[in-house]
């Protein structure tokens, strides 16, 4: 397994592998990390994790769970041991998913006051990181995942005393499954748990008693570039030993757990209200070498608390093909879900016409006595317990196929949606008289700014998820936002509208303001009479506030501030540039807080995007926000407007009829870098003799390719990029060609083929662990070899631990300090 567990850098502190092809003046190569001057340290350090985040509401609407955070990750987390191994990394001593590991971690728990926004924290153990907190049914308790070095445990937190206490005796396997599931009593958990006498890892035989042997699946089969794919049998092996857990009830009180079955790998966890049933998603074998875990075969079954299986709901091969649907078998079954009642399952079966099931036999002629508007067409089924053919109800029936299914919190109406002809519809039926039905809305899929919103939902006394209505069960509410034409004239307003079921009347009773952003992020009241927003502008910093529909009293409850504020309200224009052939997009400039009018150098950052014409690219900009206030994260490209650059942020347009788009990126490219230098240069806010341009991903590609066909760069920055599109050979992005349909595209494209006539300097950064689809590190290294190799300027940097965005603190000060001091020599 050497080439899947990764090490502590301690050990091998080569940390920055760097190199240049030729010398540059005051260029830094120094190994080891590096941390850039202040002006640039305090954007990617600023504290925000101070800030309050409302989150988690509890089942009364009476308080938020806010998770105080912790500063930026280092890398001593992202370097704990670990297993990349069939798209599953492992924390391989704390058995867990490695995200559990490496995530910004929440240390403390506070309880937020939805009226006051009152804090109060809860008592958590001091050595424990902190995921996936979640209110009891009752509302009475808080159970959540506590992290320590080598294992993960349940905890359940008393709202009342705030005490917090340990309920698991054996440490949860939370690699493949990191849920748990409440019981409608509140008094028991579900969880899966490390085996009892589970043994040790599997070792590699040092002598190999197999070899890797592959063969070619019948027909086509276009499957993306997938990471860190099982190698072997032994992998195999590994894999099962690490994904293989015990399902177990756990009593919150007495601590004791009650294995349900034998150990299996569990996919997924899905509890019965009552706590006596549940269904599970296992995965089953033979594991494929071609395809992640996440499409390996797997069962649904419903199992009772001896771990016997009644019922199997679902099942499917492992998908090695480009459709889920075409190895899925549902067995008739759709929309699956336990009823928010606690009365059994719910789901969705079209009715099995008798005569075709009987195989071999003559079939008479239908006789034209109903019409096929008249014929049912889909069933709403209620499946009682123990689950058998004879334990079905047919709660409602309806002429057209039906698309889902909701419940109010009795059970005793029924939301359904229909879609037909491109209209989509809702409507309520009484499952006391399913003949009539009250529609709630309909519209056209198409027309974008007619959207009604969607229904908004509550926590049941069971746990569950049902409709909201309001004290008498007259109405219901749709949540949305409405969008405009204008854009630029007119901000998305977010809106609730209260429905009376029955009559179908609509009443707008909330909406944002026109000069704020105010997203509905929670209803507090059965009559939706008060709601929480997070209201911002692009002066105005984000904070939440409790509003009354009723008084329109408006109280703030959070004092949440911009640690970046000097550079978030630096100078910005947002404006429109043309090409040469006409294709019109937007572009954004952010200036230095302190600018004083000159013309600066420059750095275009950008990520191409593939429209079928102009109308294909607006309508992409149908979701612009100009009421949205400029958020600055740790790689947010604004921060290098404190060096002393303008930074330009455009759409990145690759323009072509379906399918074609991408034998005009090249062109493309040289149109948009020509249109964005010449408009800023116009407006007085670059020197265009002075340019960089820089891209993450996809954006290095671009980046790479622009320095080679135009002459526009000084510098360029590329993070974790493919260069050599022929390592994608089954299709990329967009491009749903082949390379053998496609290979003068796919050569034109890429950047190694053309890599001599590379002008400027290329500094190119990747993640040594990068699991993305078709940017593994090879593509950086390869295409540095070339450069290297034809006497070009570059500059290669592999961080160590890294995925496909980089995360860790000294990582991340380290990237700006060489991005700063690349060009800082070789465009300043």
């Amino acid at each position: 397994m050497k080439h899947k567990l990764l090490f502590n850098p301690v050990l091998i502190f080569g940390i920055l592998i760097t190199a240049f092809a030729s010398s540059a003046d005051a260029q830094d190569f120094n190994e080891s990390y590096l941390t850039p001057p202040e002006e640039i340290s305090e954007e990617i350090l600023a504290p925000s994790h101070l800030n309050v985040t409302l989150d988690a509401l509890s089942t009364d609407g009476n308080f938020f769970i806010n998770r105080k955070r912790s500063g930026i990750t280092p890398l001593s987390r992202f370097a704990k041991p670990h297993y990349n191994i069939a798209g599953l990394q492992i924390d391989r001593r704390a058995n867990r998913t490695r995200s559990l590991t490496t995530q910004r971690a929440t240390i403390g728990l506070e309880l937020v006051n939805t009226r006051t926004g009152e804090r109060s924290e809860l008592n958590v153990p001091n050595n424990l990181t902190i995921s996936n907190p979640e209110w009891s049914p009752d509302g009475s308790k808080i159970a959540w995942l506590g992290h320590s070095e080598n294992e993960t445990h349940i905890y359940v937190t008393d709202v009342q005393s705030g005490n917090s206490r340990q309920i698991t005796r054996r440490p949860l396997l939370a690699t493949l499954n990191s849920s748990f599931e409440w019981t409608s009593d509140s008094r028991s958990i579900f969880a899966v748990l490390i085996p009892e006498d589970r043994g040790a890892e599997p070792q590699r035989p040092e002598t190999p008693t197999e070899l890797i042997v592959r063969s070619t699946s019948e027909g086509d089969n276009r499957l993306r570039t997938y990471q860190s794919l099982l190698e072997d049998k032994f992998e195999g092996e590994l894999l099962e030993y690490y994904i293989t857990g015990q399902l177990a009830k756990i009593d919150t009180q007495n601590r004791r757990a009650r294995n349900i079955g034998s150990p299996a790998m569990i996919r997924n966890v899905d509890a019965a209200p009552s706590g006596d049933h549940v269904v599970v998603q296992t995965i089953q074998k033979p594991f494929s070498y071609i395809v992640p875990v996440s499409r390996f075969g797997w069962a649904e079954e419903i199992w009772d608390l001896d771990g016997e299986p009644l019922v199997t709901l679902r099942t499917s091969e492992a998908n090695e093909g480009d459709s889920d649907e075409e190895y899925m078998e549902d067995n008739g079954r759709r929309n699956i879900q336990w009823r928010p009642d606690g009365e059994g399952l719910s789901l969705l079966v079209k009715p099995v016409d008798e005569e075709d099931e009987e195989e071999g036999e003559e079939k008479p002629e239908k006789e034209e006595e109903e019409s096929e508007e008249s014929k049912i067409a889909d069933r709403v089924i209620q499946w009682l317990p123990p689950f058998g053919e004879g334990d079905q109800n047919v709660i409602y029936e309806s002429e057209r196929e039906m698309r889902s299914v909701a419940y109010s919190a009795d059970g005793e109406i029924l939301f359904i949606t229909q879609r037909r002809s491109g209209d989509e519809e809702l409507f309520a039926v009484y499952a006391a008289d399913t003949s009539d039905t009250y529609p709630i809305y309909k519209y056209d899929t198409d027309d974008f700014y007619d959207n009604p919103g969607n229904l908004s939902y509550q926590r049941s006394s069971s746990g569950e998820w049902a409709v909201r209505l309001n004290e008498d069960e007259s109405n219901v509410f749709l949540s949305g936002t409405e969008y405009f034409e204008d854009v630029e004239e007119n901000a998305p307003r977010p809106f609730i509208d209260r429905v009376e079921i029955q009559s179908g009347e609509s009443e707008r009773i909330f909406q944002s303001s026109e000069d704020y952003y105010e997203s509905v992020e929670s209803i507090l009241t059965a009559n939706s009479d008060q709601i929480i927003i997070e209201r911002e502008s692009p002066e105005e910093y984000p904070n939440y506030w409790l509003v009354d529909l009723n008084s329109n009293e408006r109280t703030q409850l959070t004092e949440n501030q911009d640690y970046n504020e000097a550079l978030a309200q630096a100078p910005r224009d947002r404006f429109k540039v043309t090409r040469s052939d006409g294709i019109e997009f937007w572009m954004e400039v952010v200036m230095p807080p302190e600018w004083d009018g000159e013309p600066l150098p420059g750095l275009i950052w950008h990520y191409p995007r593939e429209y079928d014409d102009q109308e294909d690219y607006n309508e992409s900009n149908r979701w612009h926000n100009k009421n949205s206030y400029p958020r600055i994260g740790t790689r947010t490209p604004d921060i290098m407007a404190k060096a002393g650059y303008a930074v330009l942020k455009p759409d990145w347009p690759i323009v072509g009829d379906r399918g074609t788009a991408n034998d005009n990126f090249v062109w493309s490219i040289v149109q948009n870098s020509t249109a964005v230098i010449d408009s800023s240069e116009a407006k007085g806010y670059i020197d265009r003799h002075r340019m960089a341009i820089g891209g993450h991903s996809y954006g290095a590609f671009g980046t790479s390719n622009a320095m080679i066909h135009t002459s526009f760069f000084k510098a360029g920055i590329a993070g974790a990029g493919n260069y050599n599109r022929t390592l994608t050979p089954l299709g990329f992005q967009r491009e749903r060609s082949d390379l053998w349909r496609g290979m003068d595209r796919y050569m034109q494209m890429s950047p190694i083929f053309w890599a001599d006539r590379l002008d400027g300097a290329l500094l190119m950064y990747h993640g040594e662990e990068d699991q993305n689809v078709g940017t593994w590190p090879t593509n950086s290294r390869r295409m540095f070899h070339a450069l290297n190799g034809i006497g070009k300027t570059a500059a290669m940097y592999m961080y160590p631990h890294e995925a496909h965005g980089q995360a860790a603190e000294e990582t991340l000060l380290d990237m700006w300090t060489r991005w700063v001091d690349w060009l800082d020599v070789h465009v300043k």
